[in-house]
């Protein structure tokens, strides 16, 4: 077959999935072929020693993953660590036992003509970010792969993972490879810690397979997979492939501090490709072909703080009602957006510097925003203080893993609530997607939950465009039960591709196997 590939692009990768699995006979057959035409019986073990997982295993986990970015998009290369801690039998993130053995397997693949290499980059500059290698598949092996029948519903991309994370520090991407998870020991937890990852696990696997188990689509697409082009942070300008697929909808949680953070720092769930793609596409996802309302909280962190400090927070805390920088900021809606993203930047921040810092770096295309010095963000800081003064001295102190925290307990409280009924909801941290006849139900139980962990609620709205009427509705949570009128909406339906109905009946015939159910 032609080969019009591009160039490998270091940048266009993502890292190895060491959990994916398939016991599909066709990709059994393709890996016993290869292993005998790479010429791996030189890696088996010598002696009665049994390994945790075999040569021919391993070789399954990395060819599966290869195939399944193939499917995705035949560009993309996979980011492949050689280090030796890279691949720690033992590790809690290493749930299918993949050992070191797996940089020999993959040498011998470059050596048969079925995996490329880029090779890795290092710098010494500190501030420079390093590469791992890069591999992908060769013509070779895509004349195999276009042999194969196998569909990503065939394919487990999250078998034995861990979906309970400890970093030790925050940064918003859980995937950065900046920053190392933490291994932890059950048997060295306390027992109250214990008891609390048993539940947290015991109820974000329920949620899981609930997605696992939903039909999660957009009716436009013309395809499962689409391009978008990051806009902000350090990977501005960068292009990124978005997967619709049964492979993009795990989600983990990941808690920050380490051990001694003891579960009380951050603990947002992440992942799940919604929390990928921009906030105007996420007005039309579908649940099972029902379209979809999101509810956000009201400028929840400076709410959830301000309530704490005794003070109920201004409708629009950002409006300063006067421009502060006239001969700079010649907008209010200009001047509301900066003070905004300041005063968040300043919930994340311990210092003043980072605060400013980390406002000039949040869009890169922003000119103005970031040629404003400290004097100025300071001025505008100073503006809102004057009009919020319960402020004073809280900003630029790290509140950010504290308050997460509160919000994911919420966040939880939510999915648990709606996974026992076999409904699926969606959480971007603060906001959430549902089916939107269920959408006064999450209304009602955000209330709940939110009083229920803050003893205090925050206002919160719909952002889709939408029809609305009025009705009553229960809570079930203990002490909520009384009936409230709240308002009804209805969603913009979207008329439906050929592609998306495809896709609907391929999930459809899958779910109806009798070894999904």
């Amino acid at each position: 077959m032609a080969d019009d590939l591009t160039k490998m692009d270091r940048w266009n990768s993502e890292p190895l999935d060491v959990h994916t699995w398939s016991d599909h006979p066709e990709i059994k057959t393709l890996c016993d072929d290869l292993y005998d035409l790479a010429g791996m019986t030189t890696l088996e073990p010598k002696g009665n020693r049994k390994a945790k997982r075999t040569v021919k295993e391993s070789l399954r986990v990395l060819i599966l993953d290869l195939y399944v970015k193939w499917l995705k998009d035949p560009s993309i290369s996979i980011g492949f660590s050689k280090g030796r801690e890279a691949y720690t039998v033992g590790s809690r993130y290493n749930g299918l036992f993949v050992p070191r053995k797996v940089v020999d397997l993959e040498r011998l693949l470059v050596e048969a003509g079925y995996i490329e290499e880029l090779k890795p980059f290092q710098n010494q500059d500190p501030r420079t970010r390093n590469y791992t290698t890069r591999i992908r598949h060769t013509e070779a092996l895509r004349d195999l792969f276009s042999q194969l029948t196998i569909d990503l519903h065939d394919i487990d991309t999250h078998a034995n993972e861990e979906c309970i994370i400890l970093h030790d520090k925050y940064v918003d991407d859980p995937n950065d490879d900046t920053v190392r998870k933490i291994e932890y020991n059950d048997k060295d937890l306390p027992d109250d810690e214990l008891a609390l990852l048993d539940t947290l696990r015991g109820q974000l696997t329920a949620y899981n397979k609930l997605l696992n188990h939903t039909f999660i689509d957009i009716p436009s697409y013309t395809s499962a997979t689409f391009k978008r082009t990051i806009n902000k942070g350090r990977n501005a300008g960068r292009q990124q492939t978005i997967s619709l697929g049964p492979d993009n909808k795990f989600v983990i949680r990941v808690f920050n501090g380490g051990l001694a953070g003891k579960w009380e720092r951050g603990g947002r769930f992440y992942r799940g490709w919604w929390q990928q793609i921009d906030k105007e596409d996420r007005s039309k996802i579908y649940l099972n072909d029902q379209p979809t309302l999101e509810v956000d909280f009201k400028a929840f962190h400076p709410n959830l703080l301000s309530n704490e400090l005794g003070v109920r927070l201004a409708d629009d805390p950002y409006d300063l009602g006067e421009l502060i920088l006239p001969d700079v900021v010649t907008t209010t809606e200009q001047q509301r957006a900066y003070v905004k993203l300041l005063v968040l930047m300043g919930i994340n921040a311990d210092s003043d510097k980072k605060a400013y810092q980390a406002f000039r770096n949040s869009d890169r295309k922003d000119k103005l925003g970031q040629s404003l010095t400290d004097i100025q963000l300071a001025a505008l800081l100073d503006a809102f203080i004057d009009k919020q003064p319960q402020f004073k001295g809280v900003l630029n102190t790290g509140q950010a893993l504290r308050l997460m925290n509160i919000d994911s307990q919420i966040a939880n409280m939510v999915l648990e609530h709606f996974t026992n009924k076999n409904i699926p909801v969606l959480c971007i941290h603060d906001s959430f997607i549902i089916q939107y006849d269920k959408e006064p139900e999450l209304r009602r139980i955000l209330d709940q939950a939110t009083h229920q962990v803050t003893n205090y609620t925050i206002n919160h709205d719909i952002k889709n465009d939408r029809n609305s009427q009025n009705g009553r509705v229960s809570g079930n949570l203990k002490g909520y039960e009384e009936a409230v009128v709240v308002s009804f909406h209805t969603p913009i339906r979207i008329e439906p591709t050929k592609q998306y109905n495809d896709r609907k009946a391929k999930f459809t015939k899958w779910l109806a196997l009798p070894e999904y159910k």
